[in-house]
Formats: structure tokens, C-alpha cells, sequence
């Protein structure tokens, strides 16, 4: 499909026991709800397409605000942002780890010494090379 997607935010609240996802500047004002988060996920993706009165073949990105009675937004939000840029920071390491054994290994650097100059296994350093 191409384009771009269409955007949907729904607030998550924590109720006593289950969940309400409320949608958030959408057309229809209705929720949904789950148990579980994971039963809230679901609920939402069947009926996002309703919620945004979208045709079923367009794409749509569901975004989630949480609430959470005793819990500050700024705590969730902080983390899955650190999140974020630690798995980004973690790509961008894999990469230049590849990078460097390759450069080692065609200076005609050995595996033991490529391992001690990156401070990684030797096993590591066979993996990078594949």
C-alpha cells in the first residue's frame, strides 16, 4: 500500500481491572476495552478502521497515551523514549562493529587481536565477519 498512513491516538486508561482506550480526535467518540493490554491492543486494531471511519485496506498507526492512577505519563514517556534511543544506538553499533572487523580484517589484523582492539569475544568478532 502507499501513501501515508492514517494516524489514530487512543488514551489508555487503567481502570480497577480491565482497560478503556478512548479515542483521541477521532470521529467516533466510542472506546474499547481489555483485560489485559494485550486484549486492549487487539480490541483497538479491530476496530481502528471503524473508529476512523477508514476504508479496511488503509493503513493505520495506532498511538497510545497511558494513564495510570499513582503513575506519572513523564515516566512512561521517558522510558519508551531512552527505549528508543538505546535500540537505535544498538543498530548503529552493530553496524560500525561490522565496519571495523571488516577494516581490521583486510588491514590483516587477527580475530585475537580485532577481539582485544574492540574489546569483544573472538566468537563475537567471527560473527561480525559473516
Amino acid at each position: 500500500m502507499t501513501g501515508t498512513p492514517l494516524q489514530l491516538t487512543m488514551r489508555a486508561i487503567r481502570k480497577a481491572d480491565y482497560w478503556i482506550a478512548l479515542p483521541v480526535d477521532a470521529p467516533i467518540a466510542g472506546g474499547v476495552s481489555g483485560d489485559t493490554l494485550p486484549e486492549l491492543y487487539e480490541e483497538v486494531e479491530a476496530a481502528k478502521h471503524f473508529i476512523l471511519d477508514a476504508p479496511s485496506e488503509a493503513e493505520i498507526v495506532v498511538t497510545y497515551l497511558y494513564e495510570v492512577a499513582g503513575v506519572s505519563p513523564t515516566v512512561l514517556d521517558t522510558y519508551r523514549e531512552l527505549r528508543t534511543q538505546r535500540d537505535q544506538v544498538a543498530a548503529r553499533l552493530g553496524e560500525t562493529a561490522r565496519e571495523a572487523v571488516a577494516a581490521l580484517r583486510a588491514a590483516g589484523v587477527s580475530v585475537r587481536d580485532s577481539a582485544a582492539l574492540l574489546e569483544l569475544s573472538k566468537s563475537r568478532i567471527d560473527q561480525l565477519s559473516a
